[in-house]
Protein backbone atom coordinates (compact mmCIF):
# COMPACT_ATOMS: atom_id res chain seq x y z
CA UNK A 1 0.00 0.00 0.00
CA UNK A 2 1.45 3.34 -1.07
CA UNK A 3 1.33 6.48 1.00
CA UNK A 4 2.89 7.97 4.04
CA UNK A 5 4.00 5.43 6.65
CA UNK A 6 2.06 5.51 9.90
CA UNK A 7 3.69 7.28 12.78
CA UNK A 8 4.10 5.64 16.16
CA UNK A 9 1.52 6.93 18.62
CA UNK A 10 4.33 8.29 20.82
CA UNK A 11 5.38 10.56 17.94
CA UNK A 12 1.79 11.67 17.35
CA UNK A 13 1.39 12.63 21.00
CA UNK A 14 4.81 14.30 21.11
CA UNK A 15 3.80 16.48 18.15
CA UNK A 16 0.65 17.71 19.87
CA UNK A 17 -1.81 15.08 18.63
CA UNK A 18 -2.59 17.01 15.44
CA UNK A 19 -4.35 13.86 14.21
CA UNK A 20 -6.97 14.61 16.87
CA UNK A 21 -6.95 11.06 18.21
CA UNK A 22 -9.15 10.50 21.21
CA UNK A 23 -7.67 9.28 24.48
CA UNK A 24 -9.21 5.86 23.78
CA UNK A 25 -7.71 5.73 20.26
CA UNK A 26 -4.29 6.66 21.65
CA UNK A 27 -4.50 3.94 24.31
CA UNK A 28 -5.70 1.35 21.77
CA UNK A 29 -2.92 2.18 19.31
CA UNK A 30 -0.31 2.24 22.09
CA UNK A 31 -1.43 -1.23 23.25
CA UNK A 32 -1.26 -2.53 19.67
CA UNK A 33 2.24 -1.07 19.18
CA UNK A 34 3.41 -2.47 22.52
CA UNK A 35 2.09 -5.92 21.56
CA UNK A 36 4.30 -6.11 18.47
CA UNK A 37 7.35 -4.25 19.79
CA UNK A 38 10.34 -6.57 20.03
CA UNK A 39 12.07 -6.97 23.37
CA UNK A 40 15.13 -4.91 24.25
CA UNK A 41 16.57 -7.11 26.98
CA UNK A 42 19.37 -8.73 24.96
CA UNK A 43 21.12 -5.91 23.11
CA UNK A 44 24.71 -7.06 22.84
CA UNK A 45 27.39 -5.66 20.59
CA UNK A 46 28.57 -8.28 18.08
CA UNK A 47 32.09 -9.48 18.76
CA UNK A 48 33.18 -9.17 15.12
CA UNK A 49 33.17 -5.36 15.11
CA UNK A 50 36.62 -3.79 15.10
CA UNK A 51 37.65 -0.99 17.49
CA UNK A 52 36.21 1.84 15.37
CA UNK A 53 32.97 -0.09 14.82
CA UNK A 54 32.71 -0.84 18.54
CA UNK A 55 33.18 2.82 19.43
CA UNK A 56 30.46 3.88 16.97
CA UNK A 57 28.18 1.10 18.27
CA UNK A 58 28.56 2.31 21.85
CA UNK A 59 27.81 5.91 20.90
CA UNK A 60 24.72 5.07 18.85
CA UNK A 61 23.28 2.49 21.25
CA UNK A 62 23.56 4.96 24.12
CA UNK A 63 21.42 7.45 22.19
CA UNK A 64 18.93 4.86 20.90
CA UNK A 65 18.38 3.43 24.37
CA UNK A 66 17.67 6.91 25.69
CA UNK A 67 14.84 7.23 23.16
CA UNK A 68 13.66 3.62 23.59
CA UNK A 69 14.28 2.94 19.89
CA UNK A 70 16.71 0.02 20.16
CA UNK A 71 15.41 -3.54 20.29
CA UNK A 72 16.96 -6.99 20.09
CA UNK A 73 16.08 -7.36 16.40
CA UNK A 74 17.93 -4.15 15.52
CA UNK A 75 21.30 -5.42 16.66
CA UNK A 76 22.63 -6.71 13.35
CA UNK A 77 21.33 -3.84 11.22
CA UNK A 78 23.11 -1.44 13.55
CA UNK A 79 26.22 -3.63 13.55
CA UNK A 80 26.34 -3.51 9.74
CA UNK A 81 26.04 0.29 9.90
CA UNK A 82 28.89 0.49 12.42
CA UNK A 83 31.02 -1.85 10.32
CA UNK A 84 30.38 0.32 7.24
CA UNK A 85 31.43 3.37 9.24
CA UNK A 86 34.63 1.63 10.31
CA UNK A 87 35.45 0.71 6.72
CA UNK A 88 34.69 4.27 5.64
CA UNK A 89 37.26 5.49 8.16
CA UNK A 90 39.85 2.96 6.90
CA UNK A 91 39.38 3.91 3.25
CA UNK A 92 39.41 7.63 4.12
CA UNK A 93 42.74 7.19 5.91
CA UNK A 94 44.14 5.39 2.87
CA UNK A 95 43.00 8.26 0.64
CA UNK A 96 44.60 10.78 2.99
CA UNK A 97 47.86 8.80 2.88
CA UNK A 98 47.96 8.02 -0.86
CA UNK A 99 45.89 10.85 -2.36
CA UNK A 100 42.88 10.80 -4.63
CA UNK A 101 44.98 10.04 -7.71
CA UNK A 102 47.60 7.31 -7.95
CA UNK A 103 50.34 6.75 -10.47
CA UNK A 104 50.23 3.35 -12.09
CA UNK A 105 52.72 1.80 -14.50
CA UNK A 106 51.07 -0.15 -17.26
CA UNK A 107 52.51 -3.25 -18.95
CA UNK A 108 54.38 -1.11 -21.49
CA UNK A 109 56.09 0.86 -18.75
CA UNK A 110 54.14 4.07 -19.22
CA UNK A 111 52.97 5.86 -16.12
CA UNK A 112 49.26 6.58 -15.92
CA UNK A 113 47.35 8.55 -13.34
CA UNK A 114 44.31 6.68 -12.03
CA UNK A 115 41.66 7.40 -9.45
CA UNK A 116 42.39 5.87 -6.06
CA UNK A 117 40.04 2.86 -5.77
CA UNK A 118 39.62 3.70 -2.09
CA UNK A 119 37.61 6.78 -3.11
CA UNK A 120 34.89 4.59 -4.64
CA UNK A 121 34.98 2.28 -1.62
CA UNK A 122 34.71 5.20 0.81
CA UNK A 123 31.70 6.47 -1.12
CA UNK A 124 30.06 3.02 -0.98
CA UNK A 125 30.60 2.71 2.77
CA UNK A 126 29.33 6.24 3.39
CA UNK A 127 26.13 5.49 1.46
CA UNK A 128 25.68 2.21 3.31
CA UNK A 129 26.16 3.90 6.69
CA UNK A 130 23.74 6.67 5.79
CA UNK A 131 21.15 4.17 4.55
CA UNK A 132 21.22 2.10 7.72
CA UNK A 133 21.30 5.18 9.95
CA UNK A 134 18.19 6.63 8.35
CA UNK A 135 16.34 3.51 9.51
CA UNK A 136 17.20 4.44 13.09
CA UNK A 137 16.44 8.15 12.74
CA UNK A 138 20.12 9.08 13.05
CA UNK A 139 20.12 12.10 10.79
CA UNK A 140 18.19 15.35 11.00
CA UNK A 141 16.15 14.44 7.91
CA UNK A 142 15.36 10.95 9.22
CA UNK A 143 14.25 12.36 12.57
CA UNK A 144 12.05 14.87 10.78
CA UNK A 145 10.40 12.04 8.84
CA UNK A 146 9.81 10.11 12.05
CA UNK A 147 8.34 13.11 13.82
CA UNK A 148 6.43 14.65 10.92
CA UNK A 149 2.80 15.14 11.97
CA UNK A 150 -0.01 13.96 9.74
CA UNK A 151 -2.36 16.42 8.11
CA UNK A 152 -5.45 17.03 10.20
CA UNK A 153 -7.73 16.27 7.23
CA UNK A 154 -6.03 12.95 6.53
CA UNK A 155 -7.75 9.88 8.00
CA UNK A 156 -5.77 7.21 9.82
CA UNK A 157 -7.82 4.43 8.31
CA UNK A 158 -8.09 3.59 4.65
CA UNK A 159 -11.89 3.80 4.44
CA UNK A 160 -11.88 3.52 0.64
CA UNK A 161 -11.09 -0.18 0.92
CA UNK A 162 -14.01 -1.04 3.24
Amino acid sequence: MAGRPKMPVQAIVANGNKSMLSKEEIETRQAAEDAIKPASDDIKRPTWLDAVGREMWNRIVKELRATDMMTNVDVYALAIACDAYSKFVLTSKAIKKDGLVLEHKNTKGATNRVANPNAALANQYAKMFKSFCSEFGLSPAARARLAKPKDVNEDDEDDDLD
